[in-house]
């Protein structure tokens, strides 16, 4: 892949045009999805072999599907996964270019994305022009546009398109968002969530020079179009891209959507109206700060119940004492991450980052009980343990019934957590239009909607 800037590669990709290399652009046979007979199976491809690409690629095998394609840019990894699986899936090929991949397997049913962010929009655009149902880790995307073309695109070619929420898949997860629907802490006016992350590097600058690329690792394919750098050690792959604008989303791109998923699961919330950083420490022109907090304002989710803010805290930074119902400190320990639901009539707390933990005080009570131990709790029984997130996208595809019922969320959930990452860069309060996909009045976070090098909305001309 020749060295070209991020809104040629994603412009043409996305386009459907000539690619360097001598790959065409996505195929499209007829714009909608292969149905297959319940019970059939899956042909699947995953993008990325280690970190969650690992999780990926062992629940396809697991699920009985075959595991037709393997795609990562680091020949290590690779490898590695090909050596682990070589019992149980020996027709599997592995590729280093998504490019490639695409081209030559043509019989796929479905992708798992386990990439980078910015790579996440163009490698499921030419996923879903071969008509495969599409599972990303989150987020969704790495921009606001390219999450509202991908949600386009999808429902256009009829194609499934899934976002990776393990906690949902937690049994106290699930009754959670049973009982806050049926309105045990009664209408929800606060949310507070809070991590320890990041656990890498942020808040810094480019370093000066250039490492060797190390040979097993295609570097121009690593970048997916992002404006070019030198590679560095230990700078940007395997882990630490994630503070870095041009390839994540900071803490707050990397667990937000699952520390958010109960309260957008259960409330129905929106996307925000506005978004405000309230204080960074350590924010640069490269890199996302080391901690925050951003604050977001949502209209009521639902008729004759009251608006809703959201407090967001990472780099260890928690909530103001002040701003947290006294039942708190009734905690011994506060947790190192979690969501606080402050309702009218008691309060939520899912007390880790996994979705396992989870305490609750309705109006009057002194301390927060277990909500395994809580009387109220009792009227909603506990769920069955289910399979995990990359399982559960494989059996609804084979059944027939890719939509995941409870998917309406995932589009206003990705776009809170990423008008949050907005707001990290530019100071003030941002207003939000979802409709228009632009902030109201604000030019310069408009400029961070698209990649900054996707000069007039190309990324948006899918194929």
């Amino acid at each position: 892949m020749n060295t070209t800037t991020r809104r040629r590669f994603l412009g043409t990709v996305l386009a459907g045009g000539a690619l360097a290399g001598g790959c065409r652009g996505p195929a499209a046979h007829g714009g909608r999805a292969r149905r297959r007979s319940a019970g059939g199976r899956l042909n699947v491809a995953v993008l990325g072999a280690a970190g969650r690409g690992e999780a990926c690629w062992r629940a396809v095998c697991a699920s009985g599907d075959r595991l037709a394609a393997l795609c990562d840019v680091d020949e290590r990894a690779l490898l590695a996964a090909r050596d682990a699986v070589a019992d149980t899936q020996p027709g599997l090929t592995l590729y280093k270019d998504f490019r490639v991949l695409f081209e030559a397997e043509r019989e796929l049913d479905a992708v798992l994305i386990a990439t980078p962010d910015h790579g996440h929009a163009v490698q499921a655009a030419w996923a879903m022009a071969q008509g495969c149902h599409v599972f990303m880790e989150p987020p969704l995307a790495h921009s606001l546009a390219e999450t509202e073309a991908l949600t386009r695109e999808a429902r256009r070619r009829g194609v499934a398109l899934w976002m990776g929420d393990e906690p949902a898949t937690r049994p106290a997860f699930r009754r959670a968002v049973t009982l806050l629907r049926a309105g045990i802490i009664g209408a929800v006016t606060e949310i507070h969530a809070w991590t320890a992350r990041p656990v890498w590097p942020q808040g810094g600058g480019r370093p000066e020079g250039s490492d060797p690329v190390p040979p097993e690792l295609d570097w121009e394919l690593w970048l997916c179009g992002a404006p070019p750098r030198p590679f560095k050690q230990r700078v940007y792959h395997r882990y630490n891209w994630r503070g870095w604008h041009d390839f994540g989303g900071g803490a707050l791109g990397d667990i937000g959507c699952r520390l958010l998923s109960l309260p957008f699961r259960a409330l129905g919330l929106g996307a925000p109206r506005t978004v405000t950083a309230e204080e960074v420490d350590g924010a640069t022109s490269e890199m996302y700060p080391r901690a925050s907090r951003v604050e977001a304002f949502f209209d009521a989710p639902v008729r004759r119940r009251p608006p809703v803010t959201l407090a967001w805290h990472d780099g260890g930074w928690r909530p103001a004492a002040g701003r947290l119902p006294e039942v708190m400190r009734s905690l011994e320990t506060f947790p190192g991450g979690g969501c606080l639901l402050v309702g009218e009539d008691g309060v939520w707390l899912m007390a880790d980052e996994t979705g396992e933990r989870h305490r609750v005080a309705l109006a009057g009570e002194t301390r927060l009980m277990d909500a395994d131990k809580h009387e109220a709790c009792m009227l909603a029984p506990l769920p069955p343990k289910g399979a995990d997130t990359h399982t559960l996208f494989l059996d609804a595809l084979r059944a027939g019934a890719p939509e995941p019922a409870d998917a309406s969320h995932v589009r206003a959930l990705t776009e809170t957590v990423l008008t949050g990452c907005v707001a990290q860069r530019v100071p003030g309060r941002l207003a939000w239009n979802s409709r228009k996909g632009r902030f109201d009045g604000n030019e310069e976070a408009n400029r961070l909607v698209a990649p900054a090098c996707a000069e007039g909305g190309a990324l948006l001309h899918y194929p």
